[in-house]
């Protein structure tokens, strides 16, 4: 993963500002290990394993995971990632020591960091990983100045996806320094110790520069933009945003002016309403004003355009096409097959049989159930580990009928492996199978795979339900009439996500699919024939894309006219000696 770092800082006070003196100062700007640091590592690299810590300018790292973009500042930096001992240190230590502080009064250590953020939006630093700032002023042990880690109580510094490096998550790779700062005691001599401890690869990765002692310190004052995020997409429908900031180090006679899309208002506040329409860009720049700009901040962001798709079908060809992140209406009607209460999960899936995954952190607030037929959901998409995910980003949805059929569809597990795509987040059955842990004794346990196989091909039934009723219960053992759950995948592997024990506890009857053809199908002459290995009559009942029963008769002759049916997508149902199973009927 390479991960990008702009050095868009500017080199503060250094020994200008009156009464201020520059005790220590490091910027790395010297080869090797220089004069006013040390470490047990030769030119800061390691090179083992991928681990590696280095003076760089972005272009030298032992991992050319750092570098300067051209036409930005090329100032070198320290730069320390994945020192968790898999080949390497764990620890990685540069210790500043016998600096003379005994003719100053009024210290403050200075540093600048900077932390990379993580491609997929996740950055958790794990509980041992830390950066710890330390200092011991005359020999009486050290005590913690700054510290960046996972959080609590070890934690000195503000959130790391909010104000550590400059971003919230999956936007754009461009972490920002920033400078941190902290008070220290009197004395006579003082030692700095920095420590990186079990910085893992990929999220957990840092810089720092600019490591200074100041007496007398005095910071600059400065503004940042703190909403909306920089880069991000506020949903459709939005007709104002309120752009928000905060100030720091204030004199007392400074200004802000506020420039959108080119258009300047002078000596304004915070929070400045902007109005917005959908489809638009908007370019912010607060300026700091005291006689003349003293600082500035800057963030772009975008109101998003609502497209409207008639079923889940559609909306899926559409994020093939134009890719993820879209703000959608599903005009149409969706059946709903599942509900979870984890961040209020449903699976929904249209007359064409394709599902998607509605993934709901509270923005929806009428109760859907199974059987359900809902329309008018408004959300965007994402996907996580594989799996498209609809996101509601207001509530929407109406109920226009409850206590359809929801028949899952019969599949393969061959057929299932080979595209998991095509059977996301439907409801499916999968016939004849057995459980490669049903020994009688094993139970089922919360979020764990096991293997289902129907004698040649193998697939995952994975616990995703941690309420579900059969947890804790016995495994099934020996052949079972059939397995039926929700489709779904790990990165492209397939897995079935049973609902409840009923899923599981199948009579042999039911669905006995390969008994039952239906051809022409489809059709445009008025009937189709339904052949089976009985000459038993058959029950069919046909439902339209909205769950509607349009046709329920008895056949006797294997035919079945759908004359009266117009032209497009049907579920049939039929039943015969105590066998179920569903087909798709399409009328041209």
């Amino acid at each position: 993963m390479n991960k990008l770092y702009f050095l868009l800082f500017t080199i503060l006070i250094s020994a200008v500002c009156l009464g201020q003196t520059t005790v220590l100062e490091e910027s790395f700007e010297t080869d090797g290990n220089g004069s006013r640091y040390s470490t047990s590592v030769p030119e800061f690299t390691d090179g083992t394993g991928g681990d590696f810590f280095t003076r760089t300018d972005g272009t030298t790292a032992t991992v050319p995971s750092y570098y300067v973009v051209s036409g930005q500042d090329a100032s070198y930096y320290f730069a320390a990632m994945d020192t968790n001992g898999d080949g390497g240190p764990a620890i990685l230590t540069l210790d500043f020591t016998g600096i003379d502080i005994s003719a100053f009064t009024n210290m403050t250590f200075a540093m600048l960091a900077a932390e990379d953020d993580s491609s997929d939006g996740f950055e958790d630093w794990d509980a041992d990983a830390s950066v710890l700032v330390e200092i011991n002023i005359d020999g009486g042990g050290y005590t913690k100045l700054i510290q960046f880690s996972s959080g609590g109580a070890t934690n000195t510094e503000p959130g790391l996806d909010t104000d550590f490096d400059g971003i919230a998550d999956s936007t754009l790779l461009t972490p920002t320094f920033q400078e941190f700062i902290a008070s220290i005691g009197n004395g006579t001599s003082a030692d700095i110790r920095i420590t990186f401890t079990n910085l893992e690869s990929g999220d957990e990765d840092i810089a720092i520069d600019y490591i200074r002692i100041i007496d007398g310190y005095v910071a600059n004052p400065s503004i940042s933009l703190t909403s909306p995020l920089d880069n991000s997409v506020l949903p459709p429908g939005t007709t104002s945003v309120n752009v928000e900031w905060s100030t720091a180090n204030l004199g007392g006679g400074e200004t802000v002016d506020i420039t959108v899309n080119g258009s300047t208002t002078n000596s304004v506040s915070s929070p400045f309403p902007v109005a917005t329409s959908d489809g638009q860009n908007y370019n912010i720049t607060v300026e700091l004003i005291d006689g003349g700009v003293i600082d500035t901040d800057m963030i772009s962001f975008d109101v998003a355009s609502l497209t409207n798709v008639a079923d889940i079908s559609t909306l899926r060809s559409d994020v093939i096409a134009n890719g993820l992140g879209k703000f959608y209406q599903i005009t149409g009607t969706s059946l709903v097959t599942h509900t979870d209460g984890f961040n209020n999960r449903q699976w929904i899936q249209d007359g064409n049989i394709t599902g998607i995954l509605m993934y709901d952190s509270g923005s929806v607030s009428t109760t859907f159930t199974v059987g359900d037929n809902v329309s008018g959901l408004k959300g965007y998409t994402e996907e996580s580990a594989g799996v498209l995910r609809f996101v509601p980003f207001e509530d929407s949805g109406s109920i226009d009928s409850s206590g359809n059929p929801v028949t899952p569809q019969v599949v393969t597990i061959a057929a299932f492996n080979a595209a998991p795509d095509d059977y996301e987040s439907e409801l499916i059955r999968i016939n004849n199978i057995t459980f490669v842990d049903g020994n009688g004794v094993t139970t089922f346990s919360t979020g764990t795979n096991y293997n289902v196989t129907d004698g040649v091909d193998t697939v995952v039934k994975r616990t995703d339900f941690f309420s579900a009723d059969y947890i804790g219960q016995l495994i099934p053992s020996g052949l079972q009439p059939a397995i039926v759950g929700v489709a779904g995948e790990f990165n492209g592997t397939s897995q079935i996500y049973v609902r409840s024990m009923s899923d599981l506890t199948l009579s042999s009857g039911e669905f006995s699919a390969n008994s039952f053809k239906v051809y022409p199908n489809p059709t445009s002459i008025g009937y189709v024939n339904i052949s089976s290995k009985s000459q038993i009559s058959m029950k069919v009942s046909v439902f339209d894309v909205l769950g509607k029963q349009v046709i329920n008769k008895t056949v006797d002759n294997n035919r079945l006219d759908v004359s009266t049916l117009s032209s497009g997508i049907y579920i049939m149902k039929i039943s015969q000696d105590n066998a179920t199973t569903t087909k798709k009927l399409v009328i041209n």
